[in-house]
């Protein structure tokens, strides 16, 4: 056995067991009842070593598969029944010492066994050594313990010689039953049309051609045909040359066996029905992400946010008088009175209402339809199953994912300076206003009669000073509010956002893409 072959073997082997784990009901009862006897047979072939290679030649009644089963062994081992059915047992013929444990597996009577070689063949048959040819009950028996007896064995040898006649050869359940049944086997396979001797050269040509024709028609492209007389010994000679590259290989066991496990891991497959690309990665999850961001009502905390930080900005750098003026009002995340900030980000989220559990319900309901559509009913209800339990724990994941995220209140630097300058400024018009007010009272009273110039310019430049300078910092100072606060509200809505994002592709997506993606494996296994 080749290393690439015993690698793919091992490999589908456990692609076919991780199946078989599967919850009842995700496979077809036959399809489980099927892959527990190939990996029985599996591990029972693979032991019993590929030091002998095991043919069968099968076919229906008349076929002359035993007189064609004498002909290549040379020996009358075979039962040739003139009226039928002749035997419900194998009969086999060994090139070789050895093979009774590989018999016995396959359930040959001792007696029903011979040993080819003798000392008057010399080394004529050392080119087969390692073979062991079966005789199969006919498969279109009347009796029904020789159909199933042939169908077993068929199902255990490593390559089969299907024998047909000239007058059967389209028999529909012969294709549709077995040869069909071997798409995935046309290495361990070869067609014998026999009894060639009693069609013409034309004759043989046409049977051939359309032979042929019906094999394609079964999926057997590649399916080796022969032809041969058991009468004539005509093909014979070729038939012993197949035989023999056959043995010398050493292949046919693993072969047949990876072929077996390719057709029921393709079964298997088209059971389990195509799987998504990325499960992780859902078409249509952007949508249910808007609906729960609406539901879990971030814009409403990104806007509080925002006006937490007008606030406050204005009552470091707004015009003393006004800023003071607003200190006594509310604060919307609790800032003047303290307290634990999740209870204050939680009590800023509106509830979710039901128009909003409806969209983000059928965001959800879309969205899991979308990827289960190539499902199997099975996997589908399962999906479904936990996408109810998801959309019954709505209100927890929404409430959780917001309030998980920590809020930083921005206290920047330009605030001190801006409020430095709007005391200084404030300072400076109040103490010129006075300066000028006091002046004016003592002139109107005739205690000031003249004095210096300086005396009104001074308090007048401070007064200038003082307004124009409230006014470019209010205005500047406006600005910088306006932006820091946007830039507030966009922090904490990409971060709610994506705690939202989190949480639909966890907690609330995480049942839904854990079956998916347990799928996907399961599926690419079988590949």
């Amino acid at each position: 056995m080749s290393q690439q072959t015993h690698e793919a073997i091992s490999r589908l082997a456990a692609g076919i067991r991780r199946a078989l784990d599967l919850e009842e009901g995700r496979l077809d009862r036959t399809t489980v009842a099927r892959a527990g006897e190939l990996l029985e047979k599996t591990d029972a072939r693979m032991n019993l070593g590929e030091d002998f290679t095991v043919v069968a030649f099968a076919g229906s009644t008349g076929s002359g598969k035993s007189s064609l089963f004498n002909a290549v062994a040379g020996l009358e081992i075979a039962q040739v029944g003139v009226r039928r059915p002749t035997t419900s047992l194998p009969t086999a013929c060994v090139w070789g010492e050895g093979g009774e444990e590989l018999l016995s597996w396959l359930g040959v009577p001792v007696d029903n066994r011979t040993w080819r070689e003798s000392a008057l063949d010399g080394d004529d048959e050392e080119s087969l050594h390692g073979l062991i040819l079966l005789d199969l009950p006919d498969h279109d028996s009347t009796a029904a313990e020789h159909r199933i007896e042939s169908d077993r064995l068929v199902g255990l040898v490593d390559v089969v010689f299907w024998v047909v006649d000239p007058q059967k050869y389209a028999d529909f359940s012969l294709h549709s039953h077995y040869l069909s049944q071997f798409a995935e086997h046309t290495t361990n396979m070869v067609v014998v049309l026999n009894q060639i001797d009693t069609l013409t050269t034309a004759e043989r040509e046409a049977c051939h051609d359309h032979l042929r024709q019906l094999l394609s028609q079964d999926g057997l492209d590649g399916a080796r045909i022969q032809l041969a007389s058991a009468v004539t010994r005509e093909g014979v000679p070729q038939l012993r040359d197949t035989l023999t590259q056959t043995v010398s290989a050493k292949e046919a066991a693993s072969e047949r066996l990876l072929a077996d496990m390719r057709s029921l891991a393709a079964q298997m497959r088209s059971e389990l029905g195509e799987p998504l690309s990325d499960p992780t990665r859902l078409p249509g999850a952007d949508r249910l992400v808007d609906a729960m961001v609406d539901a879990a009502g971030v814009e409403a905390v990104a806007q509080t946010v925002r006006d937490d930080y007008q606030r406050r900005a204005y009552r470091k750098t707004g015009y003393p008088p006004l800023a003071l003026a607003q200190r006594g009002q509310a604060d919307p995340l609790g800032a003047k009175h303290g307290g634990d900030r999740d209870d204050l980000i939680r009590a800023a989220v509106p509830e979710t209402t039901r128009t909003q559990s409806a969209r983000v319900n059928l965001a959800a309901h879309e969205l899991v339809a979308e990827a289960v559509r190539s499902l199997p009913l099975q996997w589908r209800h399962a999906v479904s199953h936990a996408e109810k339990q998801s959309t019954a724990e709505l209100t927890h994941t929404l409430d959780s994912a917001v309030t998980a995220v920590d809020i930083e209140r921005r206290t920047p630097g330009w605030w001190g300076v801006a409020g430095f300058f709007q005391i200084l400024f404030f300072l400076a018009t109040v103490i010129g206003a006075l300066w000028l007010v006091a002046q004016l009272v003592l002139m109107f009273a005739g205690v000031l009669v003249d004095g210096s110039p300086w005396l009104w310019i001074v308090p007048g430049a401070l007064l200038g000073i003082g307004i124009i300078g409230s006014i470019v910092t209010s205005v500047t100072a406006a600005s910088a509010r306006a932006k820091g606060a946007r830039e507030a509200g966009a922090e904490v809505d990409e971060r709610l956002r994506e705690a939202v994002q989190r949480a639909a592709a966890g907690s609330y997506l995480e049942p839904i893409t854990a079956i998916l993606g347990e799928h996907k494996a399961v599926y690419d296994g079988l590949r």
